[in-house]
């Protein structure tokens, strides 16, 4: 199920983005180079262990083909009140994520999780430990709020660690404000 971490970019587009070497580059690069792209490979990490994560708990659930399906995802969405949980809604954000691209799932379970009541989040909650009950030593309502607790928080690091129109000349910015403070 997880799949290896690499970036979702060619490394040369991944290179021109982040560390500001073109693709028609030639040359030897620098110690500070080299050191510059493992730092940047370092900072991007954690988003795509974040994906990782959320397929991961996603796997925790029935699987969409399996028999019992059906049963799951229905109750699923009657509880939360959203249909963003059904299968068929999530598939392409599922498939770009298992490609480690998770900014689609993410946000499709913040906005799952932001259309909620809480008294949908606790039938959510029972329905989705219910599923878990097997494998989990809490009861089905404790394992189902830590789910979604779980799935809350790494959607939300995978979409703040999303990379944005930021350039070195902003970060730096950022730096040299820092330093005057």
């Amino acid at each position: 199920m997880v799949s290896s971490p690499r970036p979702p970019e060619s490394l040369a587009e991944y290179l021109d983005r982040y560390a500001g070497l073109p693709p028609d580059f030639e040359g030897r690069l620098s110690v500070d180079n080299v050191s510059r792209i493992a730092l940047l490979t370092t900072a991007h990490c954690d988003r795509y262990m974040a994906t990782q994560h959320m397929l991961s708990l996603l796997a925790g659930l029935p699987i969409p083909t399996d028999e019992p399906y059906e049963d799951f995802w229905f109750k699923l969405w009657q509880a939360s009140g959203t249909a963003y949980f059904m299968p068929g809604n999530m598939r392409a954000s599922v498939l770009a994520a298992l490609d480690y691209d998770g900014l689609g799932l993410a946000g499709r379970f913040l906005s799952a999780f932001n259309e909620m009541t809480a008294e949908q989040w606790d039938a959510a909650a029972k329905v989705i430990g219910e599923a878990l009950d097997e494998r989990i030593a809490y009861a089905p309502q404790q394992a189902g709020e830590l789910w979604l607790r779980d799935m809350q928080m790494t959607a939300w690091r995978v979409q703040y660690t999303a990379p944005g129109p930021r350039t070195w000349q902003d970060r730096e910015a950022f730096r040299r404000g820092w330093e005057g403070v």
